[in-house]
């Protein structure tokens, strides 16, 4: 039986308990049922371990030891006479167990966190004094140039087909982004890998603020957002909005409509090709995601607009960037993309990574 098709049999009784729950007794009747089914494909993953990486085998065995601890409340719940104490321990922790599960085998064969598309990335490129970037660097990394230029950018896109460890969230699919990021790069097993380092990321999504930030220690806000595309006979308009202190921020980028690939060795390319993500966790930790894309092509920018609170979005650090025009601008068709799991770079790790660096010069 493959991981797809216990998945699929997971999928259907989590859900058929989830429904069931609206008629509350058949769906504490059900979940037994569940329970039962969610064991026998634990037990079947049990025997396809070979199969998967260290980490699915980890988050296996987690899932057995929430299901013998259940067990054992299950058993002491007996000696209880709360009601509500009952209620958590025989319904609402297993539900929880099953909701996890469900996570598990929904990603089973895949070290993605996300699964999503990218597109339409206005991207607006400051060049900047490296030294007001100094306090955001990530230990292990350090300030990724092009041609002696260090650049911030302002990028405003669409996330599509969002999908968290293979699930798409209900009201969680489709949404805005805009991002004020820089770039960096660490030098690992004798080869440079090229990142971008977030100052803010904002979404119109409480709950995806919160998982970036609780998962991946990342700097999201939740804010009002809107988009539009407005198309002619042979220019498109992108337009991004975000509401910050009751004051609307605007992008907007007017474009020709056929793509265009971006050149190798280009600015363009500079600004679109970072495959990694870093975050800054304290001055000792850093995490590191991959995220993977094929290359992007382009449209021609005709127009632009933009009129942006960076003060009140970003800070003191980023003011200067309101009268400050921007080096480039560039439209990204964007395609689909796929983040991998983020890992923690340890000190030594890093020690090492710096050690090697000063080596290759």
């Amino acid at each position: 039986m493959t991981f797809t098709t216990l998945h699929k049999i997971n999928k259907i009784f989590y859900f058929t308990t989830l429904g069931l729950y609206l008629l509350v007794y058949f769906g504490m009747l059900f979940q037994i049922v569940l329970g039962i089914v969610q064991i026998t494909i634990g037990i079947i993953l049990l025997t396809k371990m070979k199969e998967l990486s260290k980490e699915k085998k980890r988050k296996i065995l987690l899932y057995w030891l929430l299901v013998f601890t259940a067990f054992i409340l299950i058993l002491c719940s007996y000696t209880l006479e709360n009601v509500l104490g009952n209620f958590l321990i025989i319904f609402l922790f297993p539900m929880l167990i099953a909701t996890y599960f469900y996570f598990l085998t929904a990603n089973i064969t895949s070290d993605s966190f996300l699964n999503a598309e990218w597109r339409n990335l206005a991207l607006f490129n400051y060049e900047v004094d490296a030294k007001i970037l100094e306090k955001y660097i990530p230990v292990g990394t350090e300030i990724d140039l092009w041609n002696n230029k260090c650049y911030v950018s302002l990028v405003g896109f669409m996330f599509k087909n969002t999908k968290v460890l293979g699930v798409k969230i209900p009201f969680h699919v489709n949404f805005e982004e805009v991002n004020l990021r820089f770039y960096v790069k660490r030098f690992e097993n004798g080869e440079w890998k090229r990142g971008v380092v977030f100052i803010k990321e904002i979404v119109p999504k409480k709950a995806i603020t919160f998982i970036a930030n609780t998962l991946y220690q990342e700097h999201y806000e939740t804010q009002k957002m809107n988009h539009k595309i407005i198309e002619d006979g042979t220019t498109q308009t992108f337009v991004y909005q975000w509401k910050n202190k009751e004051q609307w921020n605007t992008i907007e980028l007017e474009t020709e409509k056929k793509p265009t690939e971006i050149e190798v060795d280009s600015e363009a390319e500079f600004i679109t090709e970072h495959y990694f993500g870093y975050t800054k966790i304290d001055e000792e930790n850093t995490f590191e995601y991959e995220v993977q894309h094929p290359r992007w092509e382009q449209f021609k920018v005709l127009n632009h607009k933009i009129d942006v609170d960076f003060l009140g979005n970003y800070g003191n650090d980023f003011e200067f960037l309101e009268t400050t025009i921007p080096t480039s601008i560039f439209l990204a068709k964007g395609s689909a993309i796929e983040v991998k799991n983020k890992c923690k770079l340890a000190e030594i790790q890093i020690q090492e990574n710096l050690t090697a660096t000063i080596n290759s010069y």
